[in-house]
């Protein structure tokens, strides 16, 4: 038989779930290309002794940088020293600013991609790169939130049988006190 469209979309809180888990494949990919980037880019100047002239300096300063948002985007998806990070760069603490972020992330690493000096493949990688940033960046405005997915799978699990959640079968395997 023919299944209602309805039944054949997946639930809300699926479709959340598989973007948030897209959003942070992308991130993370993102952040490790941004740091491949910054690596190639600093070992291609001092090989090719570029570095001996002011645009190698300014190589090197944009690596440096690639390389501190790599490692940014990365730590964020992680959750390494989040409190840190929003201390010292408050703006990443709301939807706005981390979009923003992943916006000039992306559009900084697509600026390289337009060099013509620049290999075919670096400049592909480049390009999808900068599409990565941005769809994460389209997400945090748009997107599903953590918080949100999370409430949704508390919500599906309180739906489940008892015997299903593992909180609720140790309360009931606790025998209560006797006086």
């Amino acid at each position: 038989g023919h299944q209602p469209r309805a039944a054949r979309l997946a639930p809300p809180m699926a479709r959340a779930e598989l973007l948030l888990k897209g959003k942070r494949l992308c991130a993370l990919a993102s952040g490790g290309v941004l740091i491949t980037f910054a690596v190639l880019s600093l070992v291609g100047c001092f090989i090719s002794f570029l570095w001996v002239t002011p645009i190698g300096w300014m190589i090197i300063i944009s690596s440096i940088w690639y390389a501190a948002f790599g490692g940014l985007m990365i730590a964020m998806q992680l959750g390494y020293g989040a409190k840190l990070i929003t201390a010292n760069a408050g703006f990443l603490d709301s939807k706005y600013g981390r979009a923003m972020f992943y916006f000039f992330c992306g559009s900084m690493a697509g600026s390289s991609a337009g060099s013509h000096d620049a290999w075919l493949v670096a400049q592909i990688f480049a390009y999808i790169n900068w599409g990565m940033c941005w769809f994460v960046g389209i997400l945090e405005l748009c997107g599903p939130k953590e918080k949100v997915a999370n409430v949704l799978a508390q919500h599906m699990a309180s739906q489940l049988p008892v015997e299903h959640v593992p909180a609720a079968n140790a309360l009931a395997q606790h025998a209560a006190p006797s006086f």
